[in-house]
């Protein structure tokens, strides 16, 4: 049988030629320290930093902040962590893992398409974010004006040329980078600290909005929202881990990550709408107003370079693989040269970024379901044990009807309808996922022999 690997295009030297097919056994080498720090360099970005600081800036106060964050992405990670389990077992991305729930052909128009759309709309973000502070740093530098739109499009064309290397690149550029990030936000928080006013010192901070800050309604869209958010990384939690060595270096990696990691950036973001008393939900910009000298510049420019290298180098990284699993032929080089050319033009639409709460609802609508549907189908139908040969093979056991499993499908549609008919009070990020994947399951057993087919293809 010809894998992804055999007939896919030649990529240029000393670029990953891994794609879709099992990462051999050999190469599986990363321990939990990498992985902590390549996750955490995901969660240490422009937009969880900025989420922070629009939370705060709804209502929310420093702490609930914090807490409603933190909680969000544990409650993703609880998921995540159970999915990335597929990756260090078999060596497979996450994608190609979907095939054992939705088909081989279901899983590349389902999740394929949907991670895809996902990955290039977090790059385009992501980039605007990074753009907005370049320009307002440049600003206020210099007193020039200068453009969101070709500033985004320089710094999508790097974070491109970076990503199209591959996983090793990941793992290299995340060690240098995070403590020099951390070190840099602590250099804001100190600026911040020190910023004009009593509203600066750290106790007007973690006092602004004590008496309203913990409103249950206000909490409860941020906590969906950030949920919402990293419920679309679980069908390329695998991709991460398939060269992790153990399940146990991927669960301590991973969910260390998770809490200190969202915790560090959402506290910068909250510090400074709390400290400009909810005026500016971007601690970067109010930094550079603050203190426009040219060390505080440097830092600044130094922090936000490499927060949008690491969360869109990855961003790309699953794009490509997903389309990978759609188009095996021209392989992930190519797959993602293409997710990183669509990305950098949504870059150049800023608008975006004044639809985050939106769209990130609109997400967890598409992946909440898919999420419900794969935890149960991989937990219990599966039995957390899968037949990689079966997931290539157009005849074997995941074909189901003409290559989908139209109950997994159902059940989405079913889980997406109910996700919109749900109020934010309801958290249907954490709903949904459990309605669907009790419904499924039910399916799945008075449909009767699906997982004993399984089982038995396995034995």
């Amino acid at each position: 049988m010809e894998t992804a690997q055999a007939i896919a295009p030649p990529s240029p030297s000393a670029i990953e030629g891994f794609g879709i097919e099992p990462i051999p056994e050999a190469l599986k080498t990363v321990r939990w320290p990498d992985l902590f720090v390549l996750v955490s360099n995901f969660l240490v970005n422009p937009g969880t930093i900025l989420i922070g600081g629009l939370a705060v800036a709804s209502g929310l106060s420093f702490w609930a902040t914090i807490l409603t964050s933190t909680l969000g992405i544990l409650i993703a990670f609880s998921a995540y962590i159970v999915m990335a389990t597929v990756g260090v077992d078999y060596g497979i991305t996450g994608q190609v893992a979907c095939r054992m729930v939705f088909g081989i052909r279901g899983a590349k128009w389902l999740p394929s398409i949907m991670r895809t759309i996902a990955s290039a709309y977090w790059f385009a973000m992501q980039t605007i974010v990074g753009a907005t502070v370049f320009v307002a740093i440049a600003h206020q530098w210099t007193g020039g004006q200068y453009s969101v739109v070709r500033t985004g499009l320089v710094l999508a064309g790097v974070q491109v040329a970076l990503a199209l290397v591959g996983y090793h690149w990941l793992k290299r550029i995340s060690r240098f980078s995070l403590p020099i990030k951390v070190a840099g936000i602590v250099y804001l928080f100190w600026i911040l600290d020190h910023g004009p006013g009593a509203s600066y010192r750290l106790t007007a901070v973690l006092h602004f909005h004590a008496h309203t800050g913990w409103a249950y309604l206000v909490a409860a869209v941020w906590l969906n929202s950030m949920t919402a958010a990293w419920l679309t990384m679980i069908t390329d939690a695998a991709d991460f881990c398939r060269y992790t060595r153990s399940r146990q270096d991927m669960w301590c990696g991973t969910m260390l990550a998770g809490g200190l990691a969202t915790a560090l950036s959402v506290s910068l973001g909250a510090y400074g709408a709390a400290a400009s008393l909810g005026r500016q939900p971007n601690p970067f910009s109010l930094a550079a107003t603050v203190d426009p000298h040219w060390a505080t510049m440097v830092v600044l420019l130094i922090v936000i370079a490499l927060d949008e290298s690491t969360i869109n180098v990855m961003n790309l990284y699953t794009g490509g693989l997903s389309l990978s699993n759609m188009f095996e032929r021209p392989g992930r080089f190519w797959n993602t040269l293409f997710v990183g050319v669509v990305s950098t033009g949504l870059s150049a639409l800023p608008v975006l970024l004044d639809r985050l709460v939106p769209f990130t609802t609109a997400l967890g609508n598409l992946f909440a379901p898919v999420a419900g549907v794969l935890l149960s189908h991989y937990l219990f139908a599966e039995r957390m044990r899968i037949d990689v040969a079966a997931l290539f093979d157009p005849k074997g056991i995941y074909q189901y009807w003409h290559g989908v499993n139209v109950t997994a499908v159902l059940w989405c549609l079913l889980g997406g309808g109910v996700y919109y008919l749900l109020p934010t009070a309801a958290l249907p990020a954490i709903v949904v996922p459990l309605i669907t994947g009790a419904g499924y399951l039910l399916t799945v057993r008075l449909h009767g022999d699906r997982s004993e087919a399984s089982e038995s293809a396995l034995n």
